[in-house]
């Protein structure tokens, strides 16, 4: 099979994962929330007004819809116009930033509604957990070493390649864009672990299983773009970059899987402590 029909195969995936199955899913996840949990029992949850949150979910909504068509668009110019690798390249990844724009205006918002919700918060009692939090509560010692190791390895592998003096290769600006990665990532573990809890509502439990997602899903994130940037590096080495853009739709569709479905699967909304967003929250 041509590299070509494969590289079509893939990215209708990434299209149909990305801007309709997990869409999807997060639309029903909101509209259960809503359904479930109204303002008239939980008025801490909403700092506006719920028509103003029914707004969003249906913004939200057709945003993705006009994505996903946008992108079933692209698959058919696909076979139709003829494309490089280095097309494909850019194809896959101005792709993959327009689907995740909805989650990152999402991601925004929310971080609006904390501020409101903090505002409005007349509480003057606040409980601390007084037990200190390590890293290693949060994610297995085994993938924290996976990733150390990735890392590492990813490094020996520039070394090597460097040495041929291929005119496309970057050399040590690979080490220095993987390690400021792994830097950013970092500051979000901290912040997330020793920072102010940005939800002022939120249980101690609630509040820990959010870490535990975040972290995990960060450190898998580590660990995928790391190898996918290994085997970009080789594939070009062994003169095998036609193959590129099929490798970068699978590692956007794994990095979808990983921080999509950490925080679903972490966060589940039944296991959300819900009455500390009641205005008079049941005594514990």
């Amino acid at each position: 099979m041509p590299e070509h029909t494969i590289f079509h195969i893939v990215f209708l995936s990434q299209v149909l994962l990305i801007s309709y199955y997990f869409p999807r899913k997060i639309h029903a996840r909101m509209k259960y929330l809503f359904d479930n949990y109204p303002p008239s029992i939980y008025p801490k949850l909403y700092p506006d007004s719920i028509e103003s949150y029914h707004r969003a979910r249906r913004n939200f909504r057709l945003l993705n819809a006009l994505i996903l068509v946008a992108g079933l668009l692209i698959v058919v110019a696909l076979y139709v116009v003829p494309h490089d690798a280095d097309l494909g390249n850019v194809i896959s990844f101005g792709y993959f930033m327009l689907q995740f724009s909805p989650l990152m205006l999402l991601e925004l918002s929310s971080f609006k509604e904390f501020k409101k919700m903090r505002k409005a918060n007349s509480s003057t009692s606040r409980k601390a957990n007084l037990r200190p939090r390590r890293l290693l509560d949060f994610v297995s010692p085994a993938a924290f070493g996976t990733a150390v190791f990735t890392y590492f390895a990813f490094v020996l592998a520039v070394l090597y390649i460097k040495q041929f003096n291929f005119e496309w290769f970057g050399g040590y600006w690979n080490i220095v864009g993987i390690t400021g990665m792994n830097i950013f990532f970092a500051g979000i573990v901290v912040f997330n672990m020793y920072g102010k809890k940005l939800n002022p509502h939120q249980s101690d439990e609630d509040r820990t299983r959010q870490i535990g997602g975040t972290v995990k899903a960060l450190v898998l994130t580590s660990i995928m773009a790391t190898v996918f940037v290994t085997i970009s590096v080789l594939l070009s080495a062994f003169d095998l970059r036609e193959f590129m853009p099929v490798g970068q739709s699978v590692y956007f569709q794994v990095i979808a899987v990983i921080s999509i479905r950490a925080t679903m699967l972490y966060f589940q909304v039944d296991d959300v402590d819900f009455e500390v967003y009641k205005e008079q929250p049941l005594a514990t």
